[in-house]
């Protein structure tokens, strides 16, 4: 979810679940290290709970980003070993750490011995010809050795030749596997994430393992965020549609660099486009990404008039 999960984002997110935990996009150690950690890493106090995703595959670089990160007091430290795009191939991070299990233990356990926050792992049932039930069990086992009880596991394996978005559709789905490293490891809480979309879904999948993550689901449709915390959660919010993107466009007018403008903007968009028959308003929105000059609180006011007809039609 890199480029997609960032604060503005997760703000957003926010406003239509109190109770789902929130991640950041993946973050390579060195940029946290090497970079402005003040940019990538500062978040709004309402996204608690938050965890921060990171990358990499040098043990002390990973180390310090999860120190530097536990500073910022994020809720948990996730290490993202499912990741298969070019980038993380050619630096050898991400899914291909699935292939090194020796240098993956070496970073958990270096990460492990300097932090108290929660620390967990992202992964693939398997890469390549590192598949398999035996594999997958004998992955699991040796990396709790490090103290590691928490997996998120995307139910498909990644293909070394396939891009990032056909490693999401083309590898089946293999919800059978990880219920078997469920039903293997009892003690583990087991996160399932992939091609899940739908709230009976979200259901069917808490019959068989402790937690279910969505991602890309998310992101083109946030409000779906509404359900979540009725429905799994069995908590009442007072949290609504409307209010919820007022608070977020309100939060748009509010920041002052223009790149976070145009990024929380390109957000926007997605929820625009679920539910707006105004094209005008989205041409707006969009030319407001190369032009200084455009009234935001205009375009807002005219979507603000969108979003109330809508939200009338659905309630009569």
């Amino acid at each position: 979810m890199m480029k997609k999960t960032d604060k503005h984002f997760r703000f957003m997110a926010r406003q239509f679940t109190k109770n789902s935990m929130l991640y950041t996009e993946m973050i390579h150690s060195n940029a946290i290290l090497k970079g402005d950690a003040d940019k990538l890493l500062k978040y709004h106090n309402s996204e608690h709970p938050v965890g921060l995703q990171l990358g990499g595959s040098d043990p002390r670089s990973l180390a310090e980003a999860a120190i530097i990160g536990e500073d910022y007091g994020y809720d948990e430290i996730n290490l993202n070993v499912g990741c298969p795009s070019k980038k993380v191939k050619s630096g050898n991070f991400g899914v291909f750490l699935m292939k090194n299990v020796e240098l993956l233990s070496s970073c958990i356990n270096e990460v492990k011995k300097n932090i108290n926050t929660p620390f967990t792992i992202k992964c693939r049932i398997g890469v390549d010809d590192f598949e398999g039930e035996k594999y997958l069990e004998n992955f699991l086992s040796t990396i709790s050795d490090y103290g590691i009880t928490t997996f998120i596991i995307h139910a498909r394996k990644a293909i070394s030749g396939l891009d990032t978005k056909r490693n999401r559709s083309i590898p089946p789905l293999n919800y059978g596997l990880v219920y078997k490293m469920k039903e293997r490891f009892p003690e583990f809480k087991i996160i399932i994430n992939g091609g899940i979309e739908e709230i009976s879904d979200v259901k069917k999948q808490l019959g068989f393992v402790d937690g279910v993550m969505l991602g890309r689901k998310i992101y083109s449709d946030p409000a779906f965020l509404l359900q979540i915390d009725k429905e799994i959660y069995g908590n009442e919010t007072s949290l609504e549609f409307s209010k919820g993107l007022q608070n977020y466009m309100t939060y748009i007018l509010n920041l002052d660099n223009k790149k976070d403008v145009n990024r929380a903007i390109t957000h926007l968009i997605q929820i625009i486009r679920k539910i707006s028959n105004t094209k005008e308003i989205r041409r707006e929105l969009l030319s407001n990404v190369k032009d200084n000059t455009i009234n935001l609180e205009h375009i807002f006011d005219g979507f603000k008039e969108d979003l109330n007809q809508k939200v009338h039609l659905q309630t009569r």
